[in-house]
């Protein structure tokens, strides 16, 4: 949320940790070979997103998924946090409506959109409850929540492990309740869904790998997660990257390219 135009909340922590490095972002994770691209296909086929279809991304990054919505002749929007990644977004889809905010407080009318997506957006608001509830109150159709899944077998989720040690005293507690695997735990996101007046009509998992082409495109793209500007503020770059690198040859092939298996819960609800 804003107060006196300033960001409150969550989007006033995560958006400069995101902002540092928002380009690497913008060409790893939603480069052409990012995590996303089978969650970003089944949720638009899913819900049907086509011509004159108005779409809503809440957490839009740099505006990939909106890409493909807009490739598919939907009208669309987007609100992130990090307003450099906002930047990137409006280059990327000209004709879309982006918007620096907050996910608490959606600065968009009741029922505006045929959708509304938040894909591994939603675990990142303080209150869960209070941003699905904006976000079922945009829409006039389903809510696509998309989060974290099977993290026993996520390579995403066994590179960052290590790196827990990078970060200073304190952070990641508050990381765990407002981050990346907030919603993953058994029966949570149900939990927040019933809370926030949504039910579930469908619960899909996809398998959606990131593919890196070496390791220094994923360190790069390790890097560039909002959470590891923390860590590189507190520890330094040369500790991150090397212990990224460390983690990282568990999935290397032998010509170099890194492949990291991920799974990802796609959920469609409404009212």
């Amino acid at each position: 949320m804003q107060v006196n135009g300033q960001q409150q909340g969550s989007a006033a922590r995560w958006g400069p940790l995101f902002d540092a490095r928002a380009e690497d972002w913008a060409h790893t994770w939603e480069g052409p070979h990012g995590w996303g691209q089978p969650v970003y296909a089944h949720v638009l086929e899913s819900a049907e997103v086509g011509s004159g279809s108005r779409l809503l991304d809440c957490g839009c990054g740099a505006g990939r998924f909106a890409r493909m919505a807009a490739d598919r002749g939907a009208r669309v929007a987007g609100l992130d946090a990090a307003a450099g990644l906002i930047e990137i977004a409006r280059r990327r889809v000209p004709d879309g409506d982006f918007r620096v905010g907050d996910l608490e407080s959606l600065p968009w009318s009741d029922g505006e959109f045929d959708l509304v997506a938040g894909l591994s957006a939603f675990q990142f608001a303080d209150d869960k409850v209070r941003a699905l509830t904006e976000a079922r109150r945009v829409s006039r159709g389903p809510v696509a929540v998309v989060v974290p899944a099977r993290l026993a077998d996520s390579g995403i989720a066994a590179v960052f492990a290590p790196l827990a040690g990078l970060f200073p005293d304190g952070v990641l507690d508050g990381m765990r309740a407002s981050g990346m695997f907030a919603l993953s735990q058994p029966g949570r996101l149900e939990d927040v869904l019933t809370e926030a007046g949504l039910h579930v009509r469908r619960d899909d998992e996809i398998d959606s790998p990131a593919v890196f082409a070496d390791a220094d495109t994923a360190v790069r793209a390790f890097s560039a997660a909002g959470p590891m500007a923390a860590a590189i503020r507190h520890s330094g770059d040369a500790a991150m990257a090397a212990a990224v690198r460390a983690a990282l040859l568990a999935f290397t092939a032998a010509d170099g390219r890194i492949t990291l298996p991920a799974w990802y819960r796609v959920i469609l609800s409404g009212a």
